[in-house]
Order: C-alpha cells, then sequence, then structure tokens
C-alpha cells in the first residue's frame, strides 16, 4: 500500500508529513469555529460542496489519468465549466420556476408544461441517487480493504453490501434522520484531508521544480469518439451542485443562488489544482482502480494513505446515507406522498446491492453520470422554455437557445456516455 517504509523516511520526508498533518489539524480548528458553524451561508455552501467534492475527489486522478494522460488537467477544466454552466440553469430556476413547480393547478400552456418536466427532474433524480449509493458504498468498501491484505480485497462487495442492507433496514425501521446529522461533519473532514494533500502535492512539486527534475511522465492518449464518450461518462465526478435547488423550506432563493456559485468555485479550484498537481504523478498508475489516490499520495507523504482512507470511509458513508434519504424524499414529492420515504430506503438499499455484485464500479460510475445528466438535461429544458416566454424580450431568445444548447449537451451524456476502461496500455513510466 505504502511507497515507503517509516525506516526509509528522511529528514526532509518527516518535515513533510508534518507539515501536512499541520495543515489538516488546522483546517479542521477552523472548521470547527463557533462562527463558522454557524454560519448560514457555510451551511448551505456545504450541502451542494459535500456531493461535487466528496467522492468523485477519490477517482478523479486515476480515471483521468488513463483517459486523457497528461490532458487530464484541459479535461478537468472544461468538466468543471460544463457543469457550472449547467448549474446556471438550475439557479435560474430556483429564481424563476420554484413557485411555478410546486403549485398543483395552472391556466398556463408553458406552466403546466414545467410543472410536469419538475416532477420528471424528480423522478430521474432520485433514480440517480439510487445508482451514487451503489459508487459511494463501493468506494467506501475498496478504500477499508486498503488497510488489509490483497487476499482479502474479494470482501468488497460484501462489506458493501452489508452497510447497505444496514442503511436500508435501519432507514425502514427507524428513518435515518439519526445518521443525516453527521454530514457536515464529515464534509469539513474531507476539506481538511483535501487541504493537506495539497499542500503535499506543491511541495512535491516546488522540490522537483527546485532539483531540476521536473517533468512529466509520458503517457500515451489516444484520442477518439470512444475518448470522448469516456469523458463524458466521468460527468458524475462534478455532480452535486444540483441539492441547492431541494433546500427551498431551509433557505430563500438569492441564498442558495449565491451559495451554490460559491459551493462550484471552490469545487472548481480544488479540482483543477488537484488535478495540475498530479499530473506529474499519473504514470504511477498501471490502471484504472478506484483507490488510485493512496498510491499517488504514498508518493507524498507517507500519512496521506491513512488520513484519505478514513476521510473516504466517512464521507461514503455519510454520502450514501444522504443520498438515500434524497431519493425518498424525492419520490414522495413526485408521487404527492402516495410512495413514502421509508419505504423508499428499503428498495434504494436492495438496488444499490444489486448494482454492486452486477458490474463493476466504473460502470456504476457511468450510469450514475448519464441518470444525473438526464436530469440536468431536464432543468435545462425546463430553463429553456421558460426564459423562452418570459423576461427581457432582447435576450428572451439568447437566452433560451442557449439553455436549449446545454440541454442538448446534457441528453448526449445521458445517451453516449460509456465507463473507462479499466486495462489496457497506459503508457506510463
Amino acid at each position: 500500500m505504502f511507497h515507503t517504509s517509516l525506516q526509509q523516511l528522511t529528514v526532509g520526508d518527516w518535515i513533510v508529513n508534518g507539515v501536512v498533518l499541520a495543515v489538516t489539524a488546522a483546517l479542521l480548528f477552523l472548521f470547527f469555529r463557533p462562527w463558522v458553524r454557524t454560519s448560514k451561508f457555510w451551511r448551505a455552501t456545504v450541502t451542494p460542496l459535500a456531493s461535487i467534492i466528496g467522492s468523485g475527489f477519490l477517482v478523479v486522478a486515476p480515471l483521468l489519468g488513463f483517459t486523457v494522460g497528461n490532458w487530464a488537467l484541459m479535461a478537468i477544466t472544461a468538466i468543471v465549466v460544463l457543469a457550472y454552466f449547467v448549474g446556471g440553469a438550475v439557479r435560474y430556476n430556483i429564481a424563476h420556476l420554484e413557485s411555478i413547480i410546486e403549485s398543483d393547478e395552472s391556466d398556463e400552456g408553458d406552466e403546466t408544461v414545467i410543472r410536469w418536466l419538475g416532477r420528471a427532474a424528480k423522478l430521474s433524480l432520485a433514480l440517480a441517487y439510487v445508482i451514487a449509493v451503489a459508487f459511494y458504498l463501493k468506494l467506501l468498501a475498496a478504500f477499508v480493504m486498503r488497510l488489509f491484505h490483497p487476499d482479502f480485497a474479494h470482501l468488497e462487495n460484501w462489506i458493501a453490501t452489508a452497510i447497505a442492507a444496514f442503511i436500508g433496514g435501519f432507514g425502514l425501521w427507524r428513518g435515518l434522520s439519526m445518521l443525516e446529522s453527521m454530514e457536515i461533519f464529515t464534509v469539513e473532514g474531507k476539506l481538511s484531508i483535501i487541504g493537506g494533500l495539497l499542500v503535499g502535492l506543491l511541495i512535491y512539486n516546488g522540490d522537483l521544480v527546485m532539483k531540476n527534475q521536473w517533468h512529466l511522465p509520458q503517457l500515451k492518449t489516444d484520442w477518439s469518439v470512444k475518448t470522448l464518450r469516456q469523458l463524458l461518462g466521468a460527468f458524475l465526478i462534478v455532480q452535486g451542485f444540483e441539492t441547492s435547488r431541494y433546500l427551498h423550506g431551509v433557505y430563500p432563493p438569492k441564498h442558495r443562488i449565491n451559495t451554490m456559485q460559491f459551493a462550484q468555485g471552490i469545487a472548481a479550484g480544488v479540482y483543477i489544482l488537484f488535478v495540475g498537481l498530479a499530473t506529474i504523478l499519473l504514470g504511477v498508475f498501471d490502471n484504472v482502480s478506484e483507490t488510485g489516490i493512496i498510491d499517488l499520495s504514498a508518493r507524498v507523504a507517507y500519512v496521506l494513505p491513512f488520513t484519505l482512507i478514513v476521510g473516504a470511509g466517512m464521507s461514503q458513508f455519510s454520502a450514501a446515507v444522504a443520498d438515500t434519504v434524497s431519493s425518498g424524499g424525492l419520490l414522495e414529492e413526485a408521487t404527492k406522498g402516495r410512495i413514502k420515504r421509508h419505504k423508499v430506503y428499503a428498495g434504494a438499499a436492495g438496488y444499490a446491492i444489486a448494482l454492486l455484485w452486477l458490474v463493476d464500479i466504473f460502470s456504476v460510475i457511468s450510469y450514475a453520470s448519464r441518470a444525473f445528466a438526464l436530469y440536468y438535461a431536464i432543468q435545462c429544458t425546463m430553463a429553456a422554455v421558460h426564459a423562452g416566454s418570459s423576461g427581457d424580450k432582447g435576450r428572451r431568445v439568447e437566452k433560451s437557445l442557449w439553455f436549449a444548447l446545454l440541454a442538448l449537451l446534457m441528453l448526449a451524456t445521458a445517451i453516449l456516455g460509456i465507463p473507462a476502461e479499466t486495462t489496457g496500455e497506459h503508457g506510463g513510466q
């Protein structure tokens, strides 16, 4: 699991490890300060931020490294920019469409279409969340098992299955509100660990530059339609900003719009900085592994694999609970209470367990990406319909066409996205 042992660490290595731990501890201290914990702006930011960088951050380096090699930085930049534009459609809907979507009756033709699209969006998002639960639990089990001997790797699905059964059974019995409260703690812990990793990568890159040894690995990239389809299948890594849309019972529209923009900005910066700093280490991957970030981080600091495993375990469990709860709430809303949310929990767990055993984790990523893309396509269509019939006449057509273009891009993602191949020629050093 580790690139070096404790006996091999030099004085410089110990200093780097100390800095990484100090940064992680400092960020934890900051996040737990009263003025941060009681900030409504930060709490509204944490919800979308938790989803955007919760799991995608763990797989983005091996996924993009094996798909596009040294072009990973350009790829992640394009992905986060597209996600920000799609987030603009969701923000438009928060500002203009919530009252229409939640209303029961309307005599306006466009409003009727928007209301039906809103219901379809809830159903598609509920399905996407259920698929994502399988991804979170598969990732959780994979990271936990990295602490043990490779011979125990075959137990990953059994561990994930047991956790899924616990979440579904507990939710059916008692509901999941007791488990939801841990989300903000796991998010802030994860952000602190990411901060330590980024500082470690900065030191690693800086040291190589000072020694005149910095150079990119020789990675083979075969650009083709298939490569583009694999990138579309990876859109899940930046999903999560839509959660601001469903906080309408807690925060007003302007507050949610601002905090969603802030969350997407933070996530974009984290992704771009991480992939840019990690590019020099992309050659360590022999194949696409869901736990490849552990191998990468072990080259930077001895402590990072341990902190990442702890952070991944907590954050993936929390994310699985949150998405199970969200799927139940969305289905209850979409069916106007005919399906109760606590009954959805058991069904969601059962569906997730089936996915755990039927497909590999990168297929799950692709399926979830396509399901979320369908949801975003519906959101963009709603924005296009409303923008085309309302607002400033001078920009009405322009806005409507822009949202329609985004809807087509998301629909293409839903139809054409495919999983990254887990084996093949990488061309790494």
